[in-house]
């Protein structure tokens, strides 16, 4: 399973946006929030903040209960969060998110907000940032980051920015007297495991597991029995299917037994086990993945 690059889409919220690791404008710290009492600035400053990968900024909207399951610390270095000029280039084309409520579901202290979304497509102004190369961004001299940054403001000025648009449904918690983002960590990521043997009817096979649900960053473990019932030696190829396949490679292995076929003797039993990192950087939201061994025998 390949790494995702910078110029692959990041999902915010249950695959909520597409778009990538980048891009965005002027601080808004909490502080800056004019009204943190108001869920749609809380909601507009978050989401200005995971645009430009400023996980720091991002943290201090994110609710209590979601901050006692991951420290400051574990969420930036999970997320891969921006620096030097990258995180200012990219603060300041954050500047041009927009959302737009279209529906509120307000409880005493809870809030769900429909939102309507309007951000700048990364992909289409990376000419325009060499290509979201960090080292090169981060090693501009002062001249040539001024020359950027004015060329960026020409376009938002201007109104030339090419923009992607979405709608998401976006739940926050009240503490005190003000909106926090609820992002629900403590549930964890559910990952239901299952066997296909369609194409593999001389096996019998069970699993230690039969769902395992876990943080982003954890490892886990899984062991195959596999049995022969026939009176020959069998040959199989496992497969690995993880679904959806949008969020497919937050999902590696660490150490597997069972990646090249295996041979099992006639009327023999045998155990393999493999083990997987769930990566930190899954994208919030994504509440599960399913995980398939397609077993096939091998002529």
């Amino acid at each position: 399973m390949q790494n995702r690059t910078m110029n692959k889409p990041l999902l915010f919220f249950a695959a909520f946006l597409a778009l990538v690791f980048a891009t965005a404008g002027n601080t808004h710290t909490a502080e800056q929030v004019s009204n943190l009492e108001d869920p749609l600035q809380v909601i507009q400053a978050y989401l200005r903040a995971i645009y430009a990968r400023d996980f720091v900024e991002a943290y201090r909207f994110i609710s209590a209960a979601d901050r006692k399951v991951r420290n400051l610390d574990r969420y930036v270095q999970q997320r891969g969060a921006f620096n030097g000029f990258t995180l200012e280039i990219a603060r300041k084309l954050s500047a041009s998110v927009e959302i737009e409520p279209q529906q509120q579901k307000v409880t005493a202290d809870r809030v769900q907000v429909a939102v309507r979304y309007r951000v700048p497509e990364p992909k289409k102004i990376a000419p325009t940032l060499l290509n979201w190369d960090l080292y090169r961004l981060n090693s501009l001299g002062a001249a040539a980051r001024r020359q950027m940054l004015d060329a960026l403001e020409k376009k938002q000025q201007d109104h030339s920015l090419e923009m992607n648009e979405g709608e998401e449904r976006i739940e926050l918690v009240k503490e005190a007297n003000e909106w926090r983002v609820f992002l629900n960590w403590a549930a964890g990521v559910k990952i239901p495991l299952r066997l296909d043997l369609s194409k593999a009817g001389d096996l019998e096979v069970s699993l230690s597991k039969q769902e395992v649900v876990l943080q982003p960053g954890e490892v886990f473990e899984i062991f195959l029995k596999i049995k022969n019932k026939t009176k020959q030696a069998v040959t199989t190829r496992i497969g690995h299917l993880v679904e959806p396949s949008d969020s497919a490679d937050y999902l590696d292995f660490v150490q597997c037994g069972f990646l090249l076929p295996v041979t099992i003797p006639a009327g023999a039993q045998q155990e393999y086990s493999g083990s997987y990192i769930l990566r930190g950087s899954l994208p919030e939201g994504v509440r599960q993945l399913n995980l398939t061994y397609d077993f096939r025998i091998l002529q």
